[in-house]
């Protein structure tokens, strides 16, 4: 008896089970059921119309992350919607790695300048290995990065300038006309702000006179754009020679408005601030836990979001109502080869900064010791001191 004759004698429902597991079984099988399905009963053009609606779709696709991408495979109309809805969202794609060249040892602060040049401040040690001098150096961010740009920056004074080797440069930040640079010392006397021209021969313009509060410098600042405010982290000495953090507020001139969050160190205190729109948000790490609170621009407390999210905090940037976050992951992943030694991850989180909700993390097993992270376009770049790497990563849903 035929194979066709003997399934006649089964039931509809019979018929339909075994259909319908031999096509969840075999992705072949699937398309071309799906293709007699189409010809038997097609979708009426009303029901195509809204599945290809440039202004439904961002609706149907609101919800998806990056692990529904099967959904860009459906036609190119869905693909366009799940790029634009991975970079509405700030996705950063886990699987695209670069590790910029001409990186200097001990990088820290990063700063992106006109034509792709990345600004690193970092610390250059002498032909021996020891000692050395604070620097600012220069490195194409892309392989788009103007020649003629990265070339005038390090032909320049700054280029050329050894800070005081009793201190090194930590946080840099672009004003409407300079460059500035944190930096912190041990020697009380040098000032813990520089500003430097962004363009031509980048001379110095101004400095900030060592403040008798917080004399042991900034670490790192951030530039809100439109009053030109400039929010540093500033340092003291205090009992016990521990460190005291807080958050000093400068105007256009430089001259300090006010002081506030201050905190002892019986936690690792303020370790990063950024500017998103009229609100303030800074990276804490304190002895009730981690987060990013969220202030005005005068310092007052909004709220807290992210709370005891983070396991070791080193990091924060923001981009189009997004925070990344750059922590440390210093739990054992089983790594065969570390002899005992639970590995270091540098783990990136993206957090949505109207809800609180952390959207993504992901795991990198690149270097130690990050010490900043930069959104510029697509593109978001870590600096990591302990390993002398600047990472390039990309944002999913980019056009490269």
């Amino acid at each position: 008896m035929s194979l066709s004759s003997r399934l006649a004698k089964l039931s509809y429902t019979q018929l339909l089970n075994f259909a319908v597991e031999a096509c969840e079984g075999s992705p072949k099988l699937k398309n071309k059921a799906d293709a007699l399905i189409a010809q038997v009963a097609p979708l009426p053009s009303w029901c195509v119309d809204i599945l290809l609606s440039p202004d439904l779709l961002p609706q149907l696709f609101s919800s998806l992350g990056l692990s529904e991408h099967a959904a860009a495979a459906v036609c190119t109309s869905w693909s366009h919607a799940y790029r634009r809805q991975l970079r509405r969202c700030r996705y950063v794609d886990p699987f695209i790695v670069r590790i910029l060249d001409g990186v200097p040892a001990s990088p820290k602060g990063l700063c992106m300048l006109p034509g792709g040049v990345l600004a690193i401040a970092s610390f250059r040690f002498n032909d021996d290995g020891h000692d050395g001098h604070a620097v600012v150096e220069f490195v194409a961010a892309r392989e788009d990065t103007d020649p003629q740009a990265l070339a005038a920056c390090r032909a320049s004074s700054l280029a050329a300038r050894r800070f005081d080797a009793g201190g090194q440069l930590y946080g840099l930040a672009l004003t409407n006309d300079g460059l500035l640079a944190c930096y912190a010392c041990v020697v009380n006397s040098l000032p813990p702000l520089y500003k430097f021209a962004k363009d031509g021969s980048m001379d110095e313009l101004a400095t900030v006179p060592v403040l008798a509060d917080y004399s042991k410098g900034f670490k790192k600042c951030a530039v809100h754009q439109q009053t030109q405010r400039t929010y540093a982290i500033g340092m003291a000495e205090g009992e016990d020679q521990a460190l005291v953090h807080a958050l000093v507020i400068l105007d256009p001139n430089l001259q300090v408005i006010d002081v506030v969050e201050i905190r002892s160190i019986d936690d690792r205190g303020i370790i990063d601030v950024a500017v998103h729109g009229d609100q303030l948000i800074i990276l804490t790490d304190y002895a009730e836990g981690t987060g990013l609170k969220l202030l005005d621009l005068d310092g007052r407390f909004l709220r807290t979001i992210a709370a005891g999210q983070f396991s070791h905090p080193w990091a924060v940037a923001v981009s189009n109502g997004k925070a990344l976050v750059i922590d440390m992951d210093e739990e054992d992943k089983d790594d065969e080869e570390s002899f005992g030694e639970p590995p270091i991850g540098m783990v990136l989180h993206v957090i949505d900064i109207q809800s609180g909700v952390v959207q993504q993390s992901e795991y990198f097993e690149y270097g130690v010791e990050p010490s900043a992270v930069l959104v510029d376009g697509d593109h978001v770049y870590v600096s990591s001191c302990g390993s002398s790497q600047v990472l390039a990563l990309r944002l999913a849903g980019s056009e490269e």
